[in-house]
């Protein structure tokens, strides 16, 4: 009896999208995995799409989706397919270019729909394989070609949007997010120790790695192939090689990274709902907002949180200078480093790996005060990576500058250096390392070799160079300036397992879309070429981005220290939460993580911490109090079905079309 393939769409009366599926790689086409699996797997993500849910089966394939209604918000339901029904895509995100594509090909193609996603199967048709190469945008993408029985599977160029995978036996498993590929039903729960390694020195598991041995993370500018011959990974895109161009004039290097921020914001205002921006008060954010402003129709609706206890750190009145400044509907929140309103389970939940990264929590607060505004919302993320913002490429470009003096000077200043405070102890210590990378490494690491043989132990022990061996991988091929290695590590390690994915993780948490012009593709090309030497300018950061602003913001918001959101605060966090998360998991009876660290040693740092006799390991603390949730709540519960956990539906309506 022929299997019929079915294609499901349901309704929801609430009103950014989340995709999963499975696909079979070769054999006789076949179910591969049940209805209400499929289900589970689509509906795990209903914080991505609650305003709708589309499910598509045939032999060898199932494909889910949950979106949240962007653009075409009445016809852009997905899965879309090509004229005959032979192709069918679905896809996370935003493709900024679509309307141009659908121009290009609407002589041969016939279109529904204004949503562009439509624009895939389309294109598909015409260029295969090399789709994702022709998108502008974020995205998880997922095509199926019925006739060749193969899919491809795409992550954006910079990895705004997430894509998990795993391969088990003759399937291949993917989704926007680690727990649908676990309500799969189809991975285990062993864990990756080398991932877990690299974990507790950086406080993220970098890509392609997860938690779980058994399931990657595809990594940005990848694409999958899967087909009769098997699952190939391909790079289509890679960040590119810092190649300075010492020929360009500071001036109109200024103008033409003006030009192509503008034109990237402006491609990211298409929308069909409300729409915001997410105004720290800094450089990044204010200049979003000063570019955003001539483009939109009414007020700009802007969003800021601040920290009650953050003293000159609380940036709440420059965001309403800023806001101020250019008529903004302004909206503001105002927190406190003892607030418990975001359970730390929460969190975790929606994080889907461990992250020790306190901004996850300032972020969190500050997506729900603006889903309750907008569903779309611009944010400034990425320009530090681009051009040079933290103090670590101040200290980088120092380094570069350090390594230029004879070694009798630069003797004598480690001398001094290493009697001073601790801050300049540390200083010194990064310079002493013996090469560039294991300066990076010191820069970035919670945990130094000597600390790890003591508290490690059992199936983590022995693997301290797993983060070493993460930082020579992805410098490999680079030139040997400190700072161009240390822009090109932070984007590829920090920006995208840190920052992106608790950006993503965090506004999916309230069905908000947060875009991100500084990370267009285009944009990224250019700053490549930019010469060192104009992002971070002896112990200027962020020279040429500060120098394109001007006349644009008041000099007040230009020329102010940076000030990084929540994690300076780590330390005040913790004995904040002393009764509370830390009692509960980190001095726990019998905690998980005591299966491969010693809790005596971790029970000796906290005491330390909250007897503030050293405070020097907040940060591995933090990793391994999120760690310990992570094991503890998060695995039992995705694991298990989670029969507490129904999707609202207020209207069911399906549809079954038989080919």
């Amino acid at each position: 009896m022929a299997v019929v393939p079915r294609w499901t769409h349901e309704y929801a009366a609430t009103t950014m999208c989340g995709i999963c599926g499975v696909i079979q790689v070769g054999g006789e086409p076949r179910e591969v995995v049940r209805g209400d699996v499929l289900d589970r797997m689509t509906d795990r993500m209903f914080h991505r799409g609650p305003n709708d849910r589309g499910t598509y089966s045939a032999p060898g394939v199932a494909l889910g989706v949950r979106r949240l209604s962007v653009v075409d918000v009445e016809g852009g339901h997905q899965p879309f397919a090509n004229e005959d029904r032979s192709i069918w895509a679905m896809q996370n995100g935003e493709i900024y270019n679509h309307e141009s594509i659908r121009r290009r090909l609407a002589g041969d193609h016939t279109f529904t729909s204004r949503c562009d996603t439509e624009i895939l199967p389309h294109i598909y048709e015409e260029v295969g394989t090399a789709y994702p190469e022709h998108l502008r945008g974020k995205f998880g993408a997922v095509v199926w070609d019925a006739r060749s029985r193969r899919a491809v599977i795409a992550r954006d160029r910079l990895g705004v949007k997430p894509l998990y995978y795993a391969v088990v036996g003759d399937l291949l498993i993917f989704a926007s997010e680690l727990k649908s590929v676990i309500a799969s039903e189809l991975v285990s729960a062993e864990l990756d120790w080398g991932a877990l390694s690299s974990y507790l020195t950086f406080g993220l598991v970098p890509g392609p790695r997860t938690p779980l041995l058994g399931v990657k993370k595809l990594l940005p500018g990848q694409r999958i192939i899967v087909d009769e011959h098997g699952v190939g990974v391909e790079q289509y895109w890679s960040l590119p090689t810092p190649t300075p161009d010492y020929s360009l004039r500071f001036d109109e290097t200024r103008e033409r990274l003006l030009h192509l921020l503008d034109e990237s914001i402006q491609l990211r205002l298409m929308s069909d709902v409300p729409l915001g921006a997410m105004l720290s008060g800094g450089l990044d954010s204010s200049l979003i907002v000063a570019l955003m402003a001539p483009h939109v129709t009414g007020p700009v609706k802007t969003f800021s949180v601040g920290f009650t206890e953050a003293g000159s750190a609380n940036e709440l009145d420059d965001a309403r200078q800023v806001a101020g400044l250019f008529g903004c509907d302004h909206h503001e929140l105002e927190m406190s480093f003892a607030d418990e309103s975001i359970a730390l389970e929460d969190l975790v939940w929606h994080l889907d790996e461990p992250l020790a990264d306190l901004s996850a929590v300032g972020f969190v607060a500050l997506s729900e005060l603006a889903a309750q505004h907008v569903t779309v919302a611009l944010s400034g993320q990425g320009a530090d990576e681009l051009f040079g913002g933290y103090s670590r490429h101040r200290n980088a470009a120092l380094a570069d500058s350090w390594e230029r003096l004879p070694s009798v000077v630069r003797s004598a200043g480690e001398g001094i250096a290493l009697r001073g405070p601790r801050r300049l102890r540390r200083a010194a210590g990064t310079l002493r390392a013996g090469s560039t990378d294991e300066r990076l490494l010191k820069m970035k690491s919670n945990l130094s070799p000597q600390l790890y043989s003591q508290l490690a132990h059992g199936s983590l022990a022995g693997l301290e160079g797993e983060a070493a061996k993460t930082v020579g991988w992805m410098l490999n091929g680079l030139p040997t300036s400190a700072l161009l290695r240390s822009l090109h590590l932070d984007t590829r390690l920090g920006l995208v397992d840190d920052m992106l994915h608790y950006f993503d993780r965090a506004s999916m948490a309230y069905s908000l879309e947060v875009r991100v012009p500084f990370l267009d593709h285009e944009l990224v090309e250019f700053a490549a070429t930019i010469p060192p030497q104009w992002k971070v300018r002896g112990l200027r950061t962020k020279h040429i981005l500060k120098e394109a602003a001007r006349g644009l913001l008041p000099n007040s918001i230009i020329d102010k220290r940076k000030i990084g959101f929540f994690n300076p605060a780590v330390e005040a966090w913790f004995r904040a939460q002393g009764e509370g998360a830390i009692a509960n998991y980190l001095l726990a009876q019998e905690p998980r993580y005591a299966a491969f660290l010693d809790p005596v040693v971790v029970r000796h740092m906290v005491k330390q911490h909250l007897d503030r006799t050293d405070t020097s390991h907040a940060n591995l603390l933090l990793s391994i109090l999120i760690l310990e949730i992570w094991l503890s709540v998060f695995l039992p519960r995705a694991f298990g079905h989670d029969e507490a956990f129904r999707p609202p539906r207020d209207v069911r309506a399906s549809v079954v079309i038989q080919e």
